[in-house]
């Protein structure tokens, strides 16, 4: 090879070193373009989900009043039962006889009675020949009244025994679905021992509960006052009747076809969970929801004045979130603010922190820091 190759082959080499070493350094320094929004206040609903469980209007617990073994069971698991139907029929053996002995004891006393009285008369009339003393007298009437007291007592006694007789037949006290606790033919049942749960289904309450924070924001949101029987309005009125009305998803997702209303919430936050338990009310003409169910309340809250900006725009310090909005100079200044997700997840709804007309970064945050150009 000659010295003027040597030298044309050293050239293009430098060339292309040259080329690649400047096609690196300008790609290294091509500035990032970052996408920002100018935030516009809007008006938005939001959905908040709060779990619940689900109960009849008036739910009554079924324990025996008299102890004994279980003869009879006279109902279906699940099925509704009629208010006064019998449900279970315990062994009336004992309870039998009781009520004849009290009988006996009642028919005895009644007989000592007569005899008393016959005595009593007698001894009127002899006192009033002056053949017996007052004090004759006063004792016989005495006899004759501890043995009215005695048979007044005897029919008390009839009475209880009857009574617990008919206890050996436990009905329904109320219209409603029945769930049995368990209990068989031939075991005992003691007066302690939960026999079955009659619900009534025809309006379900939705039972759950508001941290100190949810309770704040609603009381704020529709001017409500705190009262000892609950949340009520200024003019008195119940916060059912003020708040908008809520919808429930069951647990196959579906969403309850009719909607409820709030007609209960605690006026006094529990200290140990921070908590106030609230309850919403449900038509079930269908007798489609039952007592012990779980479900979703969904609770649309409308927000006035919130700026609605992408969830890629977030930047989280632990609990916190962080815009960064554009300074008149170009760069970047983080803010904290108070935000929530949207019910789709694309976005974050902004309550402060940041103002209309502000302009914020939307794409490149997480590239960003304090000071940053943004342009």
């Amino acid at each position: 090879m000659n010295k003027n190759n040597i030298i044309s082959t050293a050239a293009l080499l430098c060339g292309i070193l040259l080329t690649a070493c400047g096609g690196s350094k300008t790609d290294s320094q091509a500035p990032v373009k970052y996408e920002t929004q100018i935030l516009k206040p809007e008006s938005r609903i939001y959905n908040e989900y709060i779990p619940a469980s689900l109960h009849g209007i008036n739910e009554v617990d079924v324990y025996p009043q008299v102890s004994g073994i279980i003869r009879e069971m006279k109902f279906t698991d699940g099925f509704k039962v009629e208010q006064g139907q019998p449900l279970f029929v315990i062994d009336q053996t004992e309870y039998q006889l009781k009520v004849q002995n009290a009988r006996a004891n009642l028919a005895a006393a009644q007989a000592e009675m007569e005899n008393n009285k016959l005595t009593y008369e007698s001894t009127q009339n002899l006192a009033a020949k002056k053949i017996v003393s007052d004090y004759v007298l006063a004792a016989s009437r005495n006899a004759y009244h501890v043995a009215q007291a005695g048979v007044q007592q005897a029919q008390a006694q009839l009475s209880i025994a009857e009574t617990n007789l008919g206890y050996c037949t436990v009905k329904a006290p109320i219209s409603g679905m029945i769930k049995e606790n368990g209990f068989r033919i031939g075991e005992l049942a003691d007066l302690t021992d939960l026999l079955c749960t009659v619900s009534d289904n025809s309006l379900i309450q939705a039972w759950y509960s508001y941290t100190e924070k949810q309770l704040l924001d609603l009381v704020a949101q529709y001017d409500l006052v705190v009262t000892s029987e609950g949340l009520k309005s200024k003019d008195g009125q119940t916060a059912g009747k003020i708040l908008p009305k809520v919808q429930m998803q069951l647990k196959n997702g579906e969403t309850y076809r009719y909607e409820g209303e709030i007609t209960e919430i605690g006026g006094i936050v529990d200290r140990k969970t921070g908590t106030v338990i609230a309850r919403a009310t449900f038509p079930n003409p269908d007798d489609e929801l039952r007592s012990g169910l779980s479900a979703t309340l969904v609770f649309p809250t409308k927000m006035n004045n919130v700026f609605r900006i992408p969830k890629k725009a977030a930047v989280h310090l632990q609990d916190r979130l962080l815009f960064y909005r554009v300074r008149k100079d170009g760069t970047a200044e983080g803010v904290i603010c108070e935000a929530i997700p949207s019910n789709s997840g694309n976005h974050y709804y902004v309550k402060s922190g940041l103002h209309a007309g502000d302009e914020v970064v939307v794409n490149g945050a997480q590239k960003l820091s304090n000071g940053a150009r943004v342009r």
